[in-house]
């Protein structure tokens, strides 16, 4: 539900040693909106084989991070290393934590009969609830708050991507080669420590790193933290 400019502060750590290209999801930023029909996953990995030529230290967070696999199996060529924070693959949870599995699967019911309600202000005010860095709604700026309710579609686009894993990422994660990390922050939801403890064991090698004192934003919160890890992996 953000906006490139997010990694903002991770570049400022980074442009010494990389050149940081961040991309906007469809609805996002600068982008198009979003069709509201079309596989979220299917845009945005087609968005960056679109940029990429060459192998590239991916950086992705929450259901970028989602694409980020896909993409390690699917053209492992253009992947050079994965810093991956807080992938929010569900259809990995619904094998080692069932509760955490259906917990979202609850929530994203509640999002899409507000949507279809015609309430996309309950939707997202559900979905940031969870999402978010723990700021009460009703503090978010409104601006901020109804750019939420415009993208929450994307949201219930994405879930075929990251519960059901509709491109078949989930059974070749053993694949991944490249160096990898994998973070969470320590007050992050339980199931998304599932998830991430879960690719820890399924990736070879992978780096698992806990952030203290961060939640699902780390990456705006704590971004020394996460650049740290990225330089960890450049070969």
């Amino acid at each position: 539900m953000a906006h490139s400019g997010a990694w903002r502060g991770v570049s400022e750590y980074l442009n010494d040693v990389l050149t940081i290209h961040a991309l906007d999801m469809p609805g996002h930023g600068r982008s198009a909106p979003y069709d509201g029909v079309s596989c979220t996953g299917t845009l945005v990995s087609e968005a960056v084989l679109e940029r990429i030529q060459a192998p590239v230290d991916v950086i992705a967070h929450s259901f970028g991070a989602v694409v980020a696999l896909q993409l390690a199996v699917s053209h492992p060529k253009i992947v050079r290393s994965l810093t991956l924070y807080e992938p929010v693959f569900f259809a990995l949870a619904r094998g080692i934590d069932l509760g955490g599995f259906d917990a979202h699967e609850a929530m994203v019911s509640r999002i899409a009969r507000a949507v279809r309600s015609g309430d996309h202000t309950a939707a997202a005010r559900d979905f940031m609830k969870q999402w978010n860095d723990g700021t009460p709604w009703a503090a978010i700026p409104k601006q901020v708050r109804d750019g939420f309710a415009r993208r929450i579609p994307f949201v219930l686009g994405s879930q075929n991507y990251v519960s059901l894993d509709t491109p078949g990422t989930l059974p070749r994660l053993g694949e991944i080669t490249v160096p990898c990390a994998i973070m969470d922050g320590v007050e992050s939801p339980p199931e998304i420590t599932s998830i991430c403890d879960g690719l820890a064991e399924r990736i070879e090698g992978a780096v698992r790193v806990r952030v203290p004192g961060a939640g699902h934003m780390g990456a705006i919160s704590h971004p020394a933290t996460v650049a740290q890890e990225v330089t960890r992996l450049i070969p």
